[in-house]
This record gives structure tokens, C-alpha cells and sequence, in this order.
């Protein structure tokens, strides 16, 4: 199940499916998954149902990441609000209920504190009246600004216990003060009249951390935190003031993932792990790259340059790895490590260093570069120099960015190219006369290497070291132009671009390249949605308004109903994939910023 809403604030992060169901909670990092499952339930005059089994409207309020959903059961209304505050780790809920009957609202929290749910604790407080979740260092406070009708902890996945949101069901509660183990709670709020009440959940280290923060709630009140992060949000975006609403939610979402050091995963959505008992909670560098390009080319700053002082001290020998976790340690991977090449994509190293030449060459703060000059840019552009091939130019064998096979790759190349060119810039700017010119060398040396790749009517996408040549037709290839090397009327691109086009569309969308295997559901592949754009973007750069809004809209008409974008969609128009994936908000962003500069 894909995640229609995520907010956050740099270290609360929480993503929901469409229900309203918030099945992931990051604090305060996103490394370990705090939660399985939250869910608000309701009962009126003896009926009872959970969210799950109502009509819900679902959606962001404009302009902000705050979520409201909407139902109605058995003549009530109801409207959910919720934002995690902007400068507190406290996730804020409104509740309005139309109401002339008995009703009782229930909330529903079943945490895994540090993704597991072993040793966890959940209990009543009657001291500051909430219920409270624990393990080790992480705390979690829930609590009404109306006192709670009714509360129960108790089991869940073990000795054949569903959990405690089963003692929901009948509208009455235990009021068990404590659990530990495998453990969830359920509190209830009981109205009888139209009303508006507040909640929320506050994170911390321990429990004076909890009591301090509840008292900071109960002192500005929960309406004016919620008022406040809606106002800084509609100010973040005034630098999009000029673009449309969709453009503006998709920022949104980017800034949603980036966290206060600098980290950015590419996804949240732990519903991938089913496939392989891990997810796309890392920071790929690659994703990164893109959705600074992206944030830059809109005029924002301070969350770029925390991801490049989060990257600087992850360089390895001129290298970056594969994927980091977001406190800055190697991700899990699946490269084989061997004497003859090192486990890498090398692109991701390249584009960083090309990213950082597009944020200075856009604001020019050499106090930010400065110290990023030696260690970062001259460290990996030696490193981009010295792993080449002598006699061809290109790049050594590394994998592609597919993350499936180890060869010279088109796209690596690519990369490369534009790495070395930013290095070379960087030197000149500096004044770094032989850094210069040997980097522009190389840079050169590598464009020329790129004319092997083209085999008649497109570019292959890698060649081997056998020398054999893989012609499989790739998406990737229509970087040729996008990055530079080649001019985007080139014949060789123009024509790469037809048969990217002739033999990768898929119901109007772009595929990876012919035959991508990865979640395919049918005979037919995925369309993913950063392809589809990367040829929107090969139009603008041909001038082509008409084609390259074709493809546009073909990403808009497939987004979810909140401006969600997932990774790729099936020929049956569903989601296998994760959905929010930042890569994929980036290049939307990039491609409708690239369309509006045609005029």
C-alpha cells in the first residue's frame, strides 16, 4: 500500500496510506521505523467503525503540510487535521465533530520503538493524564485537550492476541493502566454535541523531555502551533509563488524528507520491505543530487548546503558509496566486493560534485564553497581523473544507475563528464591554472570516449570489459543532451530519443529500458515517472512545448489524488513501487521549471 501524505519537520517525520492510517514514524532520524500501525476509530449510538472501513477524503491543506481527512458514520461527521510542528517534535491533530448523538472517538497507537516490538512499554499516566510508549530513549506522549473517556493498554502479536484496538470494537475500554512486550494502546474521547478538540503526540529522549514539551503545548496551545506551521510553510514557498499548486506541493514533499543534518532518503514507504526485508530508507546520492538541482533551480539554499557538509566526511578516497543511512553509516548492499573493481556507482560521486557547481554557479557564496573546495571538489575530482581507462578515456567498470550490473556505462559517463566539467570550473574560478587544464582534459578525453557508445540509431547503454557492447534501448541514455556533452539537435540524440520513445512507451509512459524485470506484474514493463520526464526534458531542450507537455501530463494524470508521485506504475495503473519517491518530485519540479523558462 502506497503513502499518500507525509509530514514532518527535519527530525518527526510520519507518512500515512489513504485512510489516514499513519503506518511509519521517524525520531529523530529516519533510521528505524517507530510504528506499525495508528488509526482513529469511531462509534455512534452502539455502531462502531475504524477509518479503514469509511469513505475518506484525504488530502493536504494548500500551500502547507497539514493533512485533513474527512468521514461520515451513521449521520456524524468528522474532519481530521494534523501537522508535525515546525520547530517541536509534536505531531498536532484537530478534531471536529457534527454531531447531536453520542459519539466516541478512538485513537489507536501500536508502536514498534526502534523497529521492532520487543520490550516496548505502553502506559497510562495520571500524572500529566495521557498514555505513554517507551523503549530505551525513545518516548512517545499522547493526549487530549479533553479528558479521556476511557483508555487501555495491552498484548498484540503474541499468545494469539489481535491487540488492544479489538477492545475498541464494542465502544468500551478496559482502562488496563500498563503493558509491556508486544504492546499497543487505544484511548477514547466522548462527545454528545458539535464540538472541536485537540490532541497530540510528543516525541522525546525521556520522560522530563515529555513533560517538558506537554507543558509547552498546554501554554501556546495546540491551535497556534498548528496556525504558526501552516503560516512557515506558506512563507517556505514563496520562492514558488510563481508556479502552480502542484509544483508547490511537490517542494513540499521534498522538504518533508529532508532531514536537519542533511540527510535525504529517497523513500519512506516501508511497505517495500515485504519484497526483501529492507527498504529505500538511505541516502542515495544520486537522489540527492537531483533534488538539490531541483531546490536550487527554485532559489532555496540552506537545506543543500546541509546535505554537502552532511556528504563531505562520507568521502572515501575520492568516492562515495553506494548509500548511507541517515546518521552517515554505509547502507546495506548487494555489490560484490573484488580486487579488479570497487563496489560503487560513480555517477553518484559525479553528480554531487556537479549539483555543488550548480548551487554556487546560482548564488556564488564562496564563504559556503570555500571550505568545500580541497576535501570535497578537488578530492573527488582526482579521483574522477585517475579511475579512467587509458586508452579509451572512459570510466572504469562500476554499476550502473540501475544498480544492477558492473561495466563503463552511458549515463556513468555522462556523469563524469559533467563532474569533471564542474571540477574544471571550480579551478578557473579559483585560480588553479594546472587543476584547470587537467581537468578539462580529462572531461575532454571522456567526451570523446562517449562516441563509442553510439551503435547506429541510438546509445547503448554499456560496454563491458570484453569490449562487448550492451544495446539494450535505456532511459537513461536521453542524458546525452540533458547533461551536456551532446547538443539536444545532435542527430545521433534526436535519433536516440525516437527510439527511446518508439520502444519504451508504456500506455503513454517511459520504462526503464526494454524488459525491465523490476516489479513487473505482466508481459509489459513499468512506466516509472523520472524517465517519462527525462524526455519531457529532451523536448524543452528540442523546443518542443507540445510533446513535452504530452509527457508532463501524463506524470500529472498519474500522480495520487494528494500530489504524491510514486516510483513507477503498472500497465494496470497500480502502484508497485514506494510512493513518495523524491527522485521522482525532483524531476517533476526540474522539468516544470525547465518548461516555464521557454515562455
Amino acid at each position: 500500500m502506497v503513502r499518500y501524505v507525509i509530514i514532518g519537520n527535519g527530525s518527526l517525520t510520519l507518512l500515512a496510506d489513504s485512510k489516514l492510517n499513519y503506518r511509519e514514524l521517524y525520531y529523530p532520524l529516519p533510521i528505524d521505523n517507530h510504528l506499525h500501525e495508528s488509526k482513529i476509530g469511531l462509534w455512534v449510538d452502539g455502531k462502531f467503525s475504524w477509518f479503514s472501513d469509511l469513505p475518506i477524503k484525504l488530502n493536504y491543506e494548500e500551500d502547507t503540510l497539514s493533512v485533513t481527512a474527512s468521514a461520515e458514520f451513521n449521520g456524524v461527521k468528522v474532519k481530521v487535521k494534523d501537522a508535525v510542528d515546525m520547530a517541536y517534535d509534536i505531531l498536532v491533530r484537530e478534531i471536529s465533530l457534527t454531531t447531536n448523538k453520542e459519539t466516541r472517538v478512538f485513537f489507536h497507537w501500536d508502536f514498534h520503538i526502534n523497529g521492532n516490538d520487543i520490550g516496548d512499554t505502553a502506559l497510562y499516566d495520571p500524572f500529566t493524564s495521557s498514555i505513554i510508549h517507551y523503549k530505551r530513549d525513545k518516548w512517545f506522549m499522547f493526549k487530549c485537550d479533553i479528558p479521556f473517556y476511557q483508555f487501555a493498554t495491552g498484548y498484540k502479536e503474541t499468545g494469539g492476541y489481535l491487540g488492544t484496538w479489538k477492545d475498541a470494537e464494542d465502544g468500551e475500554l478496559s482502562g488496563n493502566p500498563i503493558a509491556q512486550g508486544s504492546v499497543d494502546s487505544v484511548t477514547s474521547i466522548r462527545v454528545s454535541s458539535n464540538t472541536v478538540f485537540y490532541c497530540w503526540l510528543v516525541c522525546g529522549r525521556n520522560y522530563n523531555e515529555l513533560f517538558q514539551k506537554n507543558n509547552y503545548v498546554l501554554r501556546k496551545s495546540s491551535r497556534e502551533l498548528l496556525r504558526r506551521t501552516e503560516n512557515y510553510w506558506k512563507a517556505w514557498l514563496v520562492k514558488a509563488r510563481d508556479y502552480d499548486s502542484l509544483v508547490r506541493r511537490s517542494l513540499l514533499i521534498i522538504a518533508a524528507h529532508w532531514q536537519n543534518n542533511g540527510a535525504l532518503p529517497a523513500a519512506l514507504d516501508t511497505d517495500i520491505m515485504r519484497f526483501n526485508k529492507d527498504t529505500y530508507n538511505y541516502v542515495w546520492h544520486r537522489d540527492a543530487a537531483f533534488a538539490s538541482i531541483a531546490l536550487t533551480l527554485y532559489g532555496y539554499q540552506d537545506p543543500i548546503r546541509n546535505l554537502f557538509n552532511f556528504t563531505k566526511p562520507l568521502i572515501f578516497n575520492g568516492f562515495l558509496f553506494q548509500k548511507y543511512t541517515c546518521d552517515g553509516n554505509w547502507g546495506s548492499t548487494w555489490h560484490p566486493w573484488n580486487p579488479r573493481s570497487i563496489p560503487i556507482q560513480e555517477d553518484e560521486t559525479a553528480l554531487m560534485l556537479y549539483a555543488l557547481w550548480v548551487h554556487f554557479s546560482r548564488f556564488t557564496d564562496i564563504d559556503f564553497v570555500r571550505p568545500l573546495y580541497a576535501p570535497f571538489v578537488k578530492k573527488i575530482a582526482e579521483f574522477l581523473v585517475s579511475y579512467r581507462d587509458e586508452e579509451t578515456g572512459l570510466p572504469l567498470p562500476s554499476y550502473d544507475l540501475w544498480e544492477e550490473r558492473l561495466g563503463t556505462h552511458f549515463f556513468t559517463s555522462l556523469a563524469v563528464y559533467a563532474g569533471l566539467m564542474s571540477a574544471y570550473k571550480f579551478a578557473e574560478f579559483f585560480g588553479d591554472e594546472n587543476l584547470k587544464d587537467k581537468y578539462l582534459t580529462a572531461a575532454n578525453e571522456v567526451k570523446k570516449g562517449l562516441e563509442r557508445f553510439y551503435v547506429g540509431d541510438h546509445f547503448a547503454r554499456t560496454i563491458y570489459e570484453d569490449n562487448s557492447i550492451d544495446k539494450t534501448v535505456d532511459a537513461s541514455t536521453l542524458f546525452a543532451s540533458i547533461l551536456g556533452p551532446f547538443d539536444p539537435k545532435d542527430p545521433r540524440v534526436i535519433s536516440n530519443r525516437k527510439v527511446v520513445e518508439e520502444k519504451l512507451n508504456i500506455n503513454g509512459g517511459i520504462a526503464r529500458y526494454e524488459n525491465d524485470w523490476y516489479l513487473k506484474q505482466d508481459e509489459k514493463s513499468n512506466a516509472w515517472f523520472i524517465t517519462t520526464l527525462w524526455l519531457a526534458q529532451q523536448y524543452i531542450l528540442e523546443g518542443n512545448k507540445e510533446k513535452a507537455k504530452k509527457y508532463i501530463d501524463w506524470v500529472i494524470s498519474h500522480m495520487l489524488p494528494t500530489g504524491i508521485i510514486p516510483e513507477q506504475v503498472s500497465p494496470k495503473n497500480t502502484y508497485p513501487s514506494v510512493a513518495p519517491l523524491v527522485w521522482s518530485h525532483a524531476e517533476f519540479v526540474k522539468t516544470i521549471y525547465y518548461f516555464k523558462q521557454l515562455g
